[in-house]
């Protein structure tokens, strides 16, 4: 998997889950292009 590939799974996957977060009562979490490049290589870690 190429590094865009990395990065657009990631992302779906972070946005998929954010959408669950009003459903649990959680406060909105940040869009994805305002994470820390640590976390998104975290999310991208889960789709490898």
């Amino acid at each position: 998997m190429g590094a865009s590939d990395r990065d657009a799974a990631g992302k779906a996957l972070y946005e998929e889950r954010m959408k669950l977060l009003d459903g649990l009562g959680m406060p909105d979490a940040p869009p994805w292009e305002d994470l820390a490049e640590d976390v998104k290589e975290r999310w991208r870690a889960y789709t490898d």
